[in-house]
């Protein structure tokens, strides 16, 4: 049995790809190819993160795991698992795919290296697939993930700042000191790097880029396509949220706040126009800080990708409108969450910024 296992990053359609995977189980096993459950009804195997972090992540205790002994515990059920879904296999399954954004979003070099000392005796072969997405664009929609779930209440500047500080922060941005914690635990040969770039994917699109590119799948008649749900949100509602983040944060004290919990659903839904962007000198800040790292990156995965791995965008203005909100958009915003978006179609008023 052959292993694929796609680790994102972060931002580059893993939810899109996790739901097809999940809603055409059987659709994938009849190409031999088993998305498995690993003890989570979730479509992401986050589980993989919790099962190979050295550290206790706060949304483990959905899963029971309260320390370190029970996530130890819940590695070797995991594997155990595992295997016997390998066992009870069909005759042609040839490989089983895992997916999750986690493992690169949330883990560091020793927990990668648990992950290997995991599935490396379960398979004769692994295949690790990740995309890389141009840090400008990650940086901006990984802010509006941030406020969407209520991180913090950084503005975009004190955001970029982390972004391009050293070390970064996120630091999966880092995308050469990324790689090598998985050439460390896989080798080179195991590791299959992607561009999250539309104008490069096969058929401009990641799930037509990944079955055709780690499946040669061209034929798609009959897959099922889920919604896409992980839209980004509108410059104006990523203010709002920001504003409002101190009074419903995402966490309450070590634990995940249900009091945001119960809002998701409204804030998933706010609007996603006009669609926020930074300047020109805010991108190119953003470049250059990976700019050698990036290199790195493409003479050791992509070496006939022409330098540099992400050009410059000359298209980009002067000025951003991340972080400015009207009072006129801040009351309609709270009015959308009020009533669950039903609300009246009014013309704008005249913009007086808060």
């Amino acid at each position: 049995m052959k292993l694929v296992c796609h680790i994102g990053t972060p931002k580059t359609g893993s939810t899109y790809l996790q739901g097809t995977f999940q809603q055409n189980r059987d659709w994938f096993l009849e190409r031999g190819i088993i998305y498995p459950d690993l003890l989570s009804p979730l479509a992401n195997h986050i589980t993989l993160f919790y099962a190979a972090a050295t550290y206790l992540d706060p949304s483990a205790v959905a899963y029971g795991l309260h320390s370190m002994e029970e996530v130890a515990a819940f590695r070797a059920r995991l594997v155990e698992h595992i295997r016997a879904q390998i066992d009870a296999a069909p005759p042609h399954a040839h490989t089983m795919l895992f997916s999750s954004e986690n493992l690169t979003g949330n883990l560091g070099r020793h927990d990668v290296l648990n992950l290997a000392e995991m599935l490396r005796p379960l398979f004769d072969e692994v295949e690790i697939v990740i995309y890389l997405r141009r840090q400008d664009d990650a940086v901006l929609s990984m802010y509006g993930e941030f406020m969407r779930r209520g991180y913090n209440n950084q503005t975009f500047d004190a955001f970029l700042q982390g972004a391009t500080a050293r070390p970064a922060v996120p630091h999966f941005l880092q995308y050469r000191v990324l790689l090598e914690f998985w050439l460390e635990a896989f080798g080179k040969d195991a590791i299959r790097v992607l561009l999250f770039d539309r104008a490069q994917m096969v058929g401009g699109d990641v799930l037509t880029d990944f079955l055709t590119r780690i499946f040669d799948i061209t034929d798609t008649a009959g897959l099922a396509l889920p919604a896409e749900d992980n839209r980004s949100l509108s410059a104006p509602a990523q203010e709002f949220l920001r504003r409002i983040q101190p009074f419903v944060p995402f966490y309450q004290g070590n634990s995940i706040n249900p009091a945001r919990q119960l809002l998701e659903a409204r804030i998933n839904q706010l609007p996603d126009r006009p669609r926020p962007y930074m300047s020109r000198a805010q991108s190119e800040r953003v470049l250059e800080r990976y700019r050698q790292g990036n290199e790195w990156v493409r003479q050791t995965f992509l070496p006939h990708h022409p330098a540099p791995l992400f050009p410059a965008r000359p298209e980009l203005g002067e000025t951003s409108n991340i972080g400015v909100i009207s009072l006129q958009d801040f009351a309609y915003l709270s009015a959308f969450m009020l009533t669950e978006g039903k609300v009246a179609a009014v013309a704008p008023a005249p913009n007086v910024e808060a």
